[in-house]
């Protein structure tokens, strides 16, 4: 969803914003002051940070494995549509012919189509359409008995295909639940206003304590935000299993 640049000007932002409280409260709330409530607020940071680590750590792990099974399915519909291709080779003419101009412009289809509209936030029905073409195709080899085996493996490589590409488009529609995003943003709210507010005498080993801390967690929130949306961002799932299937149905 974030591209690197945006990523970066996020972190920073976070960091500039977690130094302007220290400061402000600095200036405020003195030091010296401060420093006697440390014993209340030190083991309440403790308990809150670790509860807080858990979470966006936990957080970030399911985020990362949905990103890798978006990224496995996308093979594995590629992988159907050369299944496909192969069944399609061994049909008679003028079916075979068909499917293998099918098959091709499936994936172009995919890579010139789909994956933008996914990256630009857009739905697409370009491969969906294609794929409607193909089982047009395998009716009317039913419809006319022939080669009923080879319509029959036919029929269960585009289901594969078709729940392949379904699945696709279930991954590119899910988004994090709302109260997700705010536990995550209040949470990274919380605990880094609960470490600014800690009063200790070298004032710039706070200023490191606050930002690095800061720094952890905004760039956890900015891979989260990125890997949650396994279409989109900087990183994100790409086309090359479909550009290489193309390659090789190409003559």
């Amino acid at each position: 969803m974030l591209s690197y640049v945006e990523s970066g000007l996020f972190v920073i932002a976070a960091m500039v914003m977690s130094a302007v409280i220290v400061a402000v409260l600095n200036r405020a709330w003195p030091i010296s002051s401060r420093k006697l409530v440390n014993d209340v607020t030190g083991w309440q940071l403790g308990i809150l940070g670790t509860t807080y680590g858990v979470i966006l750590g936990f957080m970030l792990f399911t985020v990362w494995n949905d990103f890798r099974e978006a990224e496995v399915n996308a093979n594995l519909e590629a992988s159907s549509l050369m299944t496909v291709s192969r069944i399609g080779a061994g049909l008679p003419s003028p079916e075979r012919e068909m499917i293998h101009a099918l098959g091709l412009k499936y994936a172009e289809s995919t890579i010139n189509e789909d994956w933008p509209a996914m990256e630009a936030q857009q739905d697409s029905s370009a491969s969906e359409r294609v794929a409607g073409g193909m089982w047009k195709v395998l009716a009317e080899m039913k419809s006319e008995g022939a080669g009923s085996r080879s319509a029959d493996h036919l029929a269960n490589a585009l289901k594969d295909l078709s729940e392949r590409r379904n699945l696709r488009e279930q991954e590119f529609q899910e988004r994090l639940p709302k109260i997700l995003w705010l536990l995550l943003v209040v949470g990274a709210g919380v605990t880094v206003g609960s470490a600014c507010l800690l009063g200790n005498d070298n004032k710039w080993l706070h200023y490191c304590q606050v930002l690095a801390l800061t720094f952890v967690v905004s760039v956890a929130l900015a891979a989260i935000a990125d890997l949650a949306r396994p279409f989109e961002g900087a990183v994100s799932v790409t086309p090359v299993a479909f550009e290489r299937a193309r390659a090789m149905m190409q003559p």
